[in-house]
């Protein structure tokens, strides 16, 4: 069985908890896919950074709850990015979008990062939609080089963290 989390993989599996109350099925998955797909760099980050397993509790502890989907392409200089899911209830979503063509270890030490910002948003009841979240952004983040972007340190500070524990 595999535990709970609130973090959703684009066209994979979820971890969420099965709604019949069975144990969550690894239905099989064309190799290939397997071999590239979110769940498994996820999974490595679990194993292999304290930093990243760290992150993904505290993410299971809040409200939001975390989609991870591999894109083909972003802005230029963008290797990732957390978006905001607007619904009309209490539960919250982001998604987090990272390129595909990264080592399996930035890959890992990218999705720390935005689950960090994930985290920020979970500290920010009021960010429900794109405004709060750029709001929030504008309040704790420093301006990145396009409109409307913006980092964190402790967001970078996460992820090198990561990154470093993968190394080490």
């Amino acid at each position: 069985m595999i535990a709970w989390l609130p973090v959703f993989l684009s066209g994979v599996l979820s971890l969420a908890p099965a709604t019949s109350g069975t144990e969550v099925s690894d239905a099989p998955v064309p190799y290939g896919a397997a071999l590239n797909d979110p769940l498994r760099r996820v999974r490595q980050g679990l194993k292999r950074s304290v930093t990243f397993a760290d992150l993904v509790a505290a993410v299971n502890a809040s409200d939001v709850i975390v989609y991870i989907q591999r894109v083909s392409q972003l802005a230029p200089t963008i290797a990732g990015q957390l978006l905001i899911v607007p619904v009309p209830h209490e539960q919250r979503y982001v998604r987090i979008q990272i390129i595909n063509q990264l080592s399996p270890e930035d890959t890992i030490a990218l999705i720390g990062h935005e689950l960090r910002h994930a985290l920020e948003v979970a500290a920010a009841p009021e960010v429900r939609d794109q405004k709060g979240l750029m709001e929030l952004y504008q309040r704790i983040g420093e301006p990145g080089g396009r409109v409307h972007s913006y980092d964190t340190r402790a967001a970078q500070n996460s992820g090198r963290r990561v990154r470093s524990e993968l190394a080490g």
